[in-house]
């Protein structure tokens, strides 16, 4: 997906493709984005860095973000990416916090369950981490009623060291860092550029933003 600057600078060549339908919901929630980005207060700094390093790594890419949503029962979803795979919830953590390296601890019951642990350098288990995305996922593919497949990425954000980090899956959630969770949210599907345009509208009826709340 293109920038902005790049889209000004077609304008003033003479361009006259039109947008897409994706593009053009970009230019609209990107809008929304910026303006709740001013109206945070510093407690928000963290999350508003992530968003800023998610939408670095979505350039060019046709994806759609949007920030800060309600979720039913109260919850509250930090970031959401939208593409032709369907929808991706992110939340963020800051690789500071974080032990490094991180490891998956697959374990198997005497009955055959099985369980997936995160554990970081020090073998602390951080898969409490996961929990609140899976969670949201849950709420956001209940709330679609399976309209579109929903995902969700524990974005680790902070040094330029986590570009290097290998992604992991942890209970069906993606932790890595803003190329790694880029790469997820703009992954392949069957979601047309009208039916993607379609869907940014639908969550943006259904999932109120949480600033004013």
């Amino acid at each position: 997906m293109d920038s902005f600057a790049h889209r000004d600078a077609a304008s003033a060549a003479g361009e006259s493709d039109p947008l897409s339908a994706t593009d053009r919901a970009d230019l609209r929630w990107g809008l929304e984005r910026m303006l709740l980005e001013q109206a945070r207060d510093v407690d928000a700094v963290r999350s508003r860095d992530l968003a800023r390093s998610l939408q670095r790594a979505l350039r060019h890419l046709p994806v759609v973000m949007l920030h800060d949503r309600r979720l039913p029962g109260g919850l509250l979803a930090e970031h959401l990416a939208v593409g032709p795979g369907g929808v991706t919830v992110v939340g963020g953590w800051s690789l500071a916090e974080v032990i490094q390296p991180l490891a998956v601890e697959r374990l198997r019951g005497i009955f055959g369950a099985r369980a997936e642990l995160l554990r970081d350098g020090a073998l602390e288990d951080r898969t409490a981490l996961v929990a609140p995305l899976r969670q949201r996922a849950v709420a956001i593919r209940t709330a679609l009623d399976d309209y579109a497949p929903v995902a969700a990425a524990l974005c680790l954000d902070g040094e330029e060291s986590v570009e290097r980090l290998r992604p992991l899956i942890v209970e069906g959630v993606l932790i890595g860092g803003p190329k790694a969770v880029a790469e997820l949210a703009a992954r392949e599907g069957d979601l047309q550029d009208y039916e993607l345009s379609a869907l940014v509208e639908l969550l943006d009826a259904m999932l109120p933003p949480a600033l004013g709340s």
